[in-house]
């Protein structure tokens, strides 16, 4: 289980990373070449599209940080835990869930779920 968190923390690290050559590191280090991001409203692939989602992120809500708000629950190749999207010691502005698919100590896919007003 150490290991998953590990990935986890490390994939939420990329998340909150400013843009620059330590998120480029982060992305390379936690997800597959040809990652799959399925968002609620599209979906992208590899690297850059990791990128691309998480500039998009930063740039719709800028100065907010994604913190993990449940346990890390395992099975199998599937890891899903809550988040919250939000300024440092202020008030949700999103909540959700992450399903991360794993093969080979690596993200292959991120389905992001985010709850209903």
């Amino acid at each position: 289980m150490a290991r998953i968190a590990h990935l986890v923390a490390a994939h939420l690290d990329a998340w909150n990373a400013p843009e620059g050559p330590d998120r480029t590191q982060t992305i390379t280090s936690v997800y597959s070449p040809d990652v799959y991001i399925g968002e609620p409203d599209g979906a992208l692939r590899g690297h850059d599209g990791m990128e691309q989602a998480i500039a998009g992120l930063q740039a719709q809500l800028p100065q907010t940080t994604i913190t993990r708000t449940g346990p890390i629950q395992v099975a199998q190749d599937m890891v899903t835990y809550a988040w919250s999207l939000g300024v440092p010691d202020g008030p949700a502005v999103a909540t959700g869930r992450d399903v991360l698919i794993i093969g080979d100590d690596k993200v292959i896919s991120l389905y992001v779920v985010i709850d209903a007003p």
